[in-house]
């Protein structure tokens, strides 16, 4: 089969049973694919997430929950499904970089309007707003880069930051991080040496 020009690395073609096949040399030639309940991270950094096979985590706000899809640290971003209860009015909440929604079910309202399924919002990094949700509640595919946090009274940032390290935190603790990489470590000693 020909290579393909964009992608030299990997040759795609269909097998004669119709199944797309990768080859693997790139990798040493061990390159194990994923089972089909298998999430995983692959050799070259690629990953894969059986979404259906990760539970709903208890996420910040009450009633809400979230699937931490992915997480890239060194660019503080964070993917996840996040699903809210219908009638839920969040409380006021800042993002301290860009949040991307593409509403799967549901709808939402707040100062821009209504977004319905299949809507897809950028909201600016460094808002504050409140939005409700609608009355059959709202499911969300998210990338938020920097997290977001409570605000205070003033109408400034405060409290704790849910940044990708709390959500990965929030989901390891529910079991619902094994997909994902862990944290870095860091080792700490006395005297800072």
């Amino acid at each position: 089969p020909p290579r393909s020009t964009l992608f030299p690395y990997t040759t795609l073609f269909r097998s004669q049973q119709g199944a797309s096949v990768i080859d693997r040399t790139h990798f040493g030639g061990d390159f194990a694919v994923a089972d089909r309940n298998e999430s995983k991270i692959f050799p070259d950094g690629s990953s894969l997430v059986r979404v259906e096979e990760i539970p709903w985590t208890p996420w910040v706000m009450e009633g809400t929950e979230f699937k931490l899809l992915y997480i890239n640290r060194a660019h503080a971003m964070f993917t996840a499904l996040i699903r809210m209860p219908p009638n839920l009015e969040t409380p006021d909440h800042h993002h301290f970089g860009e949040a991307h929604a593409y509403v799967l079910e549901g709808e939402f309202s707040y100062e821009y309007g209504t977004m319905h399924t299949k809507d897809y919002i950028v909201e600016a990094g460094g808002i504050t707003h409140k939005p409700t949700i609608g009355p059959d509640g709202a499911t969300f595919f998210t990338i938020f880069f920097g997290g977001l946090g409570g605000v205070g009274a003033d109408g400034l940032p405060e409290g704790g930051i849910t940044d990708c390290n709390e959500m990965y935190r929030l989901a390891a603790a529910n079991g619902a991080a094994d997909h994902l990489p862990a944290p870095p470590y860091q080792e700490v000693t006395a005297g800072g040496n």
